[in-house]
């Protein structure tokens, strides 16, 4: 399979995106697909490149290789091409933005944790009559136009990010619809909580490198996040422990990925931390 993640560049890098990170890189590793590194900074506003590195660095950090890393900003060619293919369907505003007019609005996709999710009446006026495809403002793609591009042009064919994503993918998939093109496979999966609501990137114990600078192991860092929006089909002590190379053997056929939320146990990170430091001392023994 292939898979990618896309971060934003527009803060220090989250721990739900590398959690969603390790998961797009354990879909891709574990069965011979390419694994991309696509930043999205086509908001050239906030975009900074400071947090690009910092982005680098945490997936340095855990040993999450890419096969690419891209920048949207450096493809606007591409985009005004596949603009130029669909131009029948599209419409200027007045102020200038190019919107889609899509060929078809499904009544539903299939999410391959959650299954059938119907397309609401909300998300169809939308589709129908608001897609932007490329702004007016600084004359650059929209989020969707180049995130469905990208995707086509590189082949993915397994996307894996939030639930929060799940009425961008009804929007996307009449932008791919149009295109005539083949939709990836989707799966959605929980977000991180805290206290009882999602983590944002101003959260405190959101930043991926601050356990970096706490002096957390890496590979305890990996197990608390597969733990969080992944389980076992066997939960119990024979699978607390998992390395690396275990998820690469169980993310698709030993284990399911879910659709609810994660709590933030930072005594359950802590936990983890104590038990790899420690069987990393017993392998250098």
């Amino acid at each position: 399979m292939n898979t990618r993640i896309a971060p934003s560049p527009t803060g220090k890098p989250h721990i739900g995106l590398i959690r969603t990170a390790y998961f797009n890189w354990l879909a891709a590793r574990s069965t011979n697909g390419k694994f991309i590194l696509r930043i999205d900074d086509t908001d050239t506003e906030r975009s900074k490149v400071e947090h690009i590195n910092e982005i680098i660095e945490a997936m340095d950090w855990l040993g999450l290789d890419y096969d690419e890393i891209e920048k949207q900003s450096c493809r606007h060619a591409i985009y005004r091409d596949y603009l130029d293919r669909i131009s029948n369907n599209i419409r200027k505003t007045e102020d200038g933005a190019i919107v889609l007019i899509p060929t078809q609005t499904r009544d539903f996709f299939v999410d391959e944790i959650a299954g059938k999710i119907s397309t609401s009446g909300t998300d169809k006026d939308y589709i129908e009559h608001n897609i932007v495809l490329w702004r007016s403002r600084n004359g650059g793609p929209t989020y969707h136009f180049a995130s469905v591009v990208d995707d086509i042009e590189m082949k993915i064919d397994c996307v894996i990010r939030g639930v929060d994503h799940i009425s961008n993918t009804a929007r996307q998939i009449a932008i791919y619809d149009t295109l005539n093109q083949q939709i990836p496979k989707y799966h959605h999966i929980g977000l991180i909580h805290k206290d009882g609501k999602p983590l944002s990137k101003r959260d405190g114990a959101a930043s991926i490198l601050q356990y970096k600078a706490d002096g957390i192991n890496p590979d305890a860092m990996l197990n608390f996040l597969a733990r969080m929006g992944w389980g076992p089909n066997v939960d119990d002590k024979s699978t607390s422990i998992l390395t690396r190379e275990d998820m690469l053997r169980m993310f698709w056929n030993e284990g399911h990925m879910r659709s609810q939320p994660s709590g933030l146990d930072i005594a359950k990170l802590a936990s983890f931390n104590r038990k790899h430091n420690a069987r990393n001392q017993q392998d250098k023994r």
